[in-house]
């Protein structure tokens, strides 16, 4: 039997042993590729009594680890005295293909292997998370639902000139009359507004040719950025760039999900 074949052969039998909360997870991190243990709990654990949300997960957490689904960076958030909540996971070698089974993927020829990536890519890529996090909390206490959410490469778009569109999410939120697609632009504060004049060019490039965007309309562009000082810089921007074909917005990280149920009642 051939390595592939023989990875697959003991995927498939994993996932008989697998509970549902397991697969979840798996999907999860194949979803938004990296979630802190803080993360997991919000996401995953919030039904169990809040005291025991800790202790559930870092089981739940360990036996993942130790089957090679799942995988821990070197790096934590908040660095060693946050403790396990600062841990963050990523998919393991056989996650990725247990990832691939439970999506119902074409099972995938080659796996990569967990790494420790550049601080940068790590904050962007935990911001993306926190943002589809916070859309599931809130959509718990609201009528809505989150519908859709992916990230790159499974939310870029055609962009009718031979490229593509890159937002770092499409976030599509439901209730039971309307729903409200988004492209999300996580701002780190690391780019010059030049950067952002360009991105907001691209996007009214691609809205100039007329082509459909996702589900058949324009998606909201929306700018989330860390700090309120930095939304108003980018609301002033999209502000001076005058007559604009499709709708953007700036908000904060923090206010992101409600901003993107409120659009459900505009």
């Amino acid at each position: 039997m051939t390595g592939a074949r023989a990875s697959w052969a003991k995927v498939t039998e994993l996932a008989e042993r697998l509970s549902e909360r397991d697969k979840e997870i798996i999907r999860q991190l194949a979803r938004v590729r990296l979630l802190t243990g803080w993360q997991l709990e919000r996401l995953i654990f919030a039904h169990n009594a809040e005291s025991q949300q800790s202790h559930i997960r870092r089981r739940v957490m360990k036996r993942l680890v130790e089957l090679e689904l799942v995988a821990t960076l070197e790096r934590r958030v908040g660095g060693v005295r946050a403790g396990s909540a600062g841990l963050i996971y990523c998919l393991g070698r056989l996650g990725q293909r247990m990832a691939d089974l439970l999506n119902g993927s074409t099972f995938r020829a080659r796996t990569r292997s967990p790494r420790t990536p550049s601080e940068m890519f790590l904050r962007h890529t935990l911001a993306i998370s926190e943002s589809f996090v916070s859309l599931v909390e809130l959509s718990r206490r609201t009528m809505g639902k989150v519908h859709t959410f992916a990230t790159e490469p499974d939310c870029w778009w055609p962009d009718g000139n031979g490229g593509m569109l890159r937002p770092d999410a499409l976030a599509i939120v439901e209730d039971d009359r309307y729903e409200a697609a988004h492209w999300l632009e996580i701002d780190q504060g690391t780019e010059d507004l030049g950067r952002i004049r360009n991105k907001i060019a691209t996007y009214e490039a691609f809205a100039a040719t007329g082509m459909e965007g996702v589900r058949g309309v324009l998606p909201h562009v929306v700018f989330a950025t860390a700090t309120e000082e930095r939304a108003e810089l980018i609301a002033d921007e999209i502000a001076n760039q005058g007559a604009l074909r499709m709708v953007y917005k700036a908000t904060t990280q923090t206010g992101l999900a409600a901003l993107l149920f409120r659009s459900l009642r505009v």
